[in-house]
C-alpha cells in the first residue's frame, strides 16, 4: 500500500493543466521477476515517474511506451520476456528468466473512475479490496483496462461490466479477496467471447502497535515508517519523545486506539515493566490479533501465561499461537535498532507465512505464492 499512497501524493501535484500521465502496472508475471502482479509506477510525460515495477530494467522502457499511449491516448499491454539474454529487447540484458506483462492506461483527470482514483478509493478504507481487470478481450464493449474495484462488504466502483461477465468478475473478485492471493484467469461467455482478467487483493497496511514509553520504540518505528505501516504507541504521554509524536499516533490506553483492532493489526509489548506488559497483555488477547511480540526472555512469557491461568483467564489455543516471546527472528540482535529490524522481520514473516530462513536454503522459488483460479 505504501507505493499506492506515493502514487496518489504523486498524482495529486500534478497540473493536469501542463501534464499528462499514464499509469503502468504489471498485471502478469511467469517464472522468475524482480517485482511481482501490483507493481505500479505513475508516469508523466516530462519523463517523471513514481514507483517501479522493477528493479530498474524495465522503467526507461516503460516510460517510452507509456509516453506513446498518452500521446495516442490508448491503453495497452506490453510484455516483457526475459527468459533469453537478449538485450536488443529492451537495451540491457536480464537475467531474471520471466516473462512480464505490463498494463499502461493513460490518465483522464475529469474521469472519477480513473485508475488512481480507484487505488484512492481502496486506500481510504481500512478494508481489503479486491482490484479486477480486463487485460485480453474480443468484445468492444469491455475493452483493455475494464477495471471493477469491490470491497469486502460488497460495494463495487469502476466500471462495471454487465451480464454474465459481471457475474463471473465478481465471483472471481470476491475469492482474491478471501484468499488474499492474485489471480490470472480467462472466461468464454456468449455474445461477448474470450476475457482475459488479472486480479490483486488490496490489503490495508499493517497496524503496529507499540505498548511501552521507553527510546526502544522509535526504532521500531522509524522501520515501520519505512515499511509505510501504519503506527501506534501506546504509553505515558509525558515520557514519550516528540521524535516518537512525530512518527505515529500516542494514546494512554489500548482502548483508544485510533482504529479498531483488526486482522492487519499487530503488537509489542515492550514497556520492560512486568506488571505494565502482563496487564496490556490482558487488554490485547481478546482483540484476537494475528501477532502479538513480547520483549524478554521466554521464561518471562512462560511466567505471564502462568499468571494467566492462576488468575483463571481463559486463553485458547489460537490466541497462544500468535504470542511470541522472545519476539524476533533469530539474527543476533543485541541492540534496539537490531532487535527492531528483527521483530518487523518477524512480522513481516508471520503475514508473508514463512519461516524467516535463509533464502539461499530455500529449495521452492522465492515468490512462490498462492494464486487463485477460476475457470468459466
Amino acid at each position: 500500500m505504501k507505493e499506492i499512497t506515493a502514487i496518489i501524493a504523486a498524482y495529486d501535484c500534478l497540473d493536469f493543466t501542463r501534464q499528462k500521465a499514464a499509469l503502468a502496472t504489471v498485471v502478469r508475471v511467469a517464472g522468475s521477476s524482480y517485482r511481482r502482479e501490483g507493481a505500479r509506477m505513475l508516469i508523466t510525460d516530462d519523463g517523471n515517474w513514481t514507483g517501479g515495477i522493477s528493479g530498474g530494467c524495465l522503467e526507461g522502457d516503460t516510460l517510452k511506451k507509456a509516453n506513446l499511449a498518452i500521446f495516442q491516448q490508448k491503453t495497452r499491454i506490453v510484455r516483457y520476456d526475459t527468459t533469453q539474454d537478449d538485450p536488443f529487447q529492451i537495451g540491457v540484458g536480464l537475467g531474471c528468466k520471466g516473462i512480464i506483462d505490463v498494463l499502461i492506461e493513460p490518465i483522464d483527470p475529469a474521469d472519477g473512475g480513473n485508475p488512481v482514483q480507484l487505488l484512492r478509493m481502496a486506500a481510504s478504507r481500512r478494508e481489503r479490496s479486491a482490484l479486477a481487470i480486463v487485460t485480453a478481450t474480443e468484445s468492444p464493449d469491455i475493452p483493455i483496462g475494464t477495471t471493477m474495484l469491490l470491497f469486502a462488504n460488497g460495494d463495487k466502483y469502476g466500471r462495471l461490466p454487465i451480464g454474465d461477465f459481471y457475474d463471473f468478475i465478481t465471483m472471481c473478485a470476491t475469492g482474491v479477496l478471501e484468499e488474499a492471493a492474485p489471480m490470472n484467469t480467462e472466461c468464454q461467455l456468449p455474445g461477448i467471447g474470450k476475457v482475459g482478467l488479472a486480479i490483486e487483493a488490496l490489503l490495508p497496511p499493517v497496524h503496529l502497535v507499540l505498548l511501552g514509553s521507553n527510546y526502544d520504540v522509535l526504532p521500531l518505528l522509524e522501520i515501520g515508517k519505512t515499511m509505510g505501516w501504519k503506527l501506534t504507541v501506546v504509553g505515558n504521554l509525558h515520557k514519550i519523545g516528540k521524535a516518537v509524536f512525530d512518527l505515529a499516533a500516542v494514546v494512554p490506553d489500548f482502548a483508544e486506539l485510533p482504529t479498531s483492532p483488526d486482522d492487519r493489526t499487530v503488537a509489542v509489548l515492550m514497556s520492560h515493566d512486568y506488571k505494565t506488559d502482563f496487564g496490556n497483555l490482558k487488554k490485547i488477547l481478546p482483540a484476537n490479533l494475528p501477532y502479538i511480540g513480547l520483549l524478554g526472555p521466554r521464561k518471562r512469557t512462560e511466567r505471564m501465561l502462568e499468571d494467566l491461568e492462576k488468575e483463571h483467564y481463559r486463553i485458547f489455543p489460537v490466541q497462544l499461537d500468535t504470542l511470541h516471546g522472545p519476539a524476533g527472528l533469530d539474527i543476533g540482535a543485541t541492540t534496539p535498532e537490531t532487535i527492531a529490524l528483527s521483530i518487523a522481520s518477524e512480522i513481516q514473516a508471520v503475514f508473508g507465512e514463512r519461516g524467516g530462513g535463509f533464502l539461499r536454503e530455500r529449495s521452492a522459488p522465492i515468490y512462490e505464492r498462492k494464486t487463485a483460479e477460476y475457470h468459466a
